[in-house]
């Protein structure tokens, strides 16, 4: 049996380790003059995630025919602002769990305020990297997009929004309709940046604004209705995050409001409808298309 890598794998291991290295290279250079708060930054940004997020970005990349160099910062800018919101996502005022990755949360590693404040800054740090000139082939007006576009994705109608609500419905009885919509902000609008970041760079297709976004946004769904079904047939240990934890705050999502085979229903509904959305821009057959089948199929 050959033991030579696929074409996918090849392609995550290859941008897995490059936006590793570049986010290493920004902690080098951001934290010569800094002070201690660069550990816990450091801490919850390389500590063996999927990046999946930056996966996208460039797999995105690759399907438009864009350089790699070009993908990033934007690859770079969503890393960090995942990384944020997981710390922040672990606070005991939050989900309130002790374990992320297989390791202890941020603010068990360190404290709640070195969490809370690494969070802050890495934000701060993904805009200050999104909004760099390092290359003339990326016109100002573009990043300018790109901040505005991620400005709107991670504020009140984007993840801050999407975790307020969430924290809302503890304990109680949700329609599908508004857990829908939770899920849209607090996931869907992290995962569209990494298809309309990449978009925003090709103006062939000036006219599929929209249609992009929804591709963004309706993998973002799929990718959190895969993540409830993996915290009940999965393990703590292959997840490396508590499981069942939203079973443990009373916390509604689709598993506990549908059953695990209704919502691998609705998994399989929002998978066709996405499917359905990449052909008709052209992308199936892609490296894009590789890499959602990868999300929808991985087991942690």
């Amino acid at each position: 049996m050959s033991n030579e890598k696929s074409g996918l794998e090849k392609f995550k291991l290859n941008y897995t380790s490059r936006v590793q290295k570049k986010i290493e290279e920004v902690f080098n250079f951001y934290g010569k003059n800094s002070c201690d708060l660069i550990e816990p930054m450091k801490y919850s940004s390389l500590n063996g995630g999927k990046y999946i997020r930056s996966l996208l970005v460039y797999a995105t990349g690759a399907t438009l025919g864009i350089d790699e160099e070009f993908l990033d910062q934007p690859a770079i800018a969503i890393e960090l602002t995942h990384a944020y919101t997981l710390i922040h996502d672990d606070l005991p005022c939050m989900d309130d769990d002790e374990i992320r990755r297989g390791a202890p949360s941020c603010h068990i590693a360190f404290n709640e305020s070195s969490a809370i404040l690494a969070g802050d800054a890495l934000q701060s740090l993904a805009f200050q990297i999104l909004s760099q000139k390092k290359y003339p082939q990326i016109s100002s007006e573009t990043q300018l997009n790109w901040v505005n576009f991620f400005s709107d994705t991670i504020g009140l109608c984007g993840v801050a929004g999407g975790q307020f609500l969430d924290l809302s419905i503890n304990n109680r009885n949700v329609e599908l309709k508004e857990l829908e919509k939770i899920y849209m902000l607090k996931t869907g609008k992290l995962i569209a940046p990494c298809i309309m970041l990449p978009y925003m760079l090709d103006n062939r297709y000036p006219d599929k604004t929209i249609e992009i976004l929804e591709l963004g946004l309706t993998l973002g769904l799929c990718f959190q209705i895969k993540d409830d079904l993996l915290g009940y047939t999965s393990s703590s240990e292959r997840l490396g995050k508590t499981k069942n934890k939203d079973e443990l705050r009373n916390q509604p999502n689709y598993v506990n409001t549908l059953g695990v085979d209704e919502a691998n229903k609705k998994l399989q509904e929002q998978k066709e409808r996405y499917y359905t959305k990449l052909k008709n821009l052209g992308f199936n057959n892609t490296i894009l298309a590789e890499i959602s089948e990868y999300i929808f199929d991985r087991e942690f």
